[in-house]
């Protein structure tokens, strides 16, 4: 038997100052695409689009998980009858606020739960996720999940990849000019892995959108603009299987050839990593408030 699943992306606008209109939105658009489309599988949305982000009070606004929010989330997810990934939270845990993504099952439940590895620092002043997270979809796929930033790490979409991930699904809330540079890295990520890598992101004031789907080969599935969008796509996950299996584009094995080097996997960075050269004149990590503060 053949193994797809149906997916859904909501690019949605974020209102900073009402995220009660937000949420709203985000709820009636879920409705309305699992009524318009009621094959999908899967609904995810963008990085942190529930919550306010960037005031000077946002640590204040983290939120414990669960909880109300995730609560009254757990019943649409119920009442649609799907997986539903509604982008990250800030969540509190001690003295912690981590980014954290949540995932809930068709009956409500939350059957995986990440926290971003890599806060966009030293802009993001979230405390570090430490553990690699993949969730199963019984019968037809493991998933595995980062947020935003991660997508500059590889190290983080190969581990996924290796402990079973044929989908990566990467919420985010990129507004910046390095969006074209993180548009190729999808691309990359999803050929280097050879898996699906599906990113949405979210729409704000100062700019965003452009979300893009891309196959195990790299392949544009789908991409956005910047306006508000529903990508929906019905993916083909006996596809990754064959490209793993006869290579990308039937020549490129990559999994076989990382399994059968005689390296083994033991690359000097990651047992040595603070022995890096490249680390002797990097500086620490911190914003730079002048032009003349760089050292380079």
């Amino acid at each position: 038997m053949s193994r797809k699943l149906g997916v859904a992306g909501l690019q949605l606008k974020k209102d900073p100052d009402d995220p009660t209109v937000t949420l709203e939105n985000f709820e009636r658009t879920v409705r309305n695409t699992k009524a318009m489309f009621p094959w999908v599988d899967l609904i995810f949305t963008g990085e942190l689009l529930l919550q306010p982000y960037g005031k000077k009070n946002w640590k204040d606004l983290a939120i414990k998980i669960p909880g109300d929010l995730t609560e009254r989330l757990s019943n649409l997810a119920k009442e649609v009858g799907c997986w539903l990934v509604p982008g990250s939270f800030l969540e509190i845990d001690g003295s912690d606020i981590y980014n954290t993504a949540i995932v809930y099952n068709p009956k409500g439940e939350i059957a995986a739960k990440y926290r971003k590895i890599y806060p966009w620092m030293p802009f993001e002043d979230t405390s570090w996720g430490t553990d690699f997270v993949v969730f199963e979809i019984p019968g037809i796929t493991k998933v595995g999940l980062v947020i935003c930033y991660d997508l500059w790490f590889p190290e983080l979409f190969r581990t996924l990849a290796w402990m079973g991930a044929e989908v990566i699904l990467q919420p985010s809330a990129t507004y910046t000019p390095d969006r074209d540079a993180e548009i190729v890295l999808t691309q990359a990520q999803a050929i280097m892995n050879q898996c699906y890598v599906l990113n949405i992101n979210v729409v704000s004031r100062t700019g965003g959108g452009r979300s893009i789907f891309a196959d195990p080969e790299g392949r544009v599935l789908q991409n956005v603009g910047t306006h508000e969008e529903v990508m929906t796509e019905v993916i083909d996950l006996d596809r990754v299987a064959w490209v793993r299996q006869n290579g990308s584009f039937g020549i490129t094995p990559v999994w076989k050839s990382i399994r059968d080097s005689p390296l083994g996997g033991h690359f000097p960075p990651y047992e040595k990593l603070h022995e890096g050269e490249i680390f002797k004149d990097l500086g620490e990590l911190k914003v730079q408030k002048s032009i003349r503060d760089w050292k380079v």
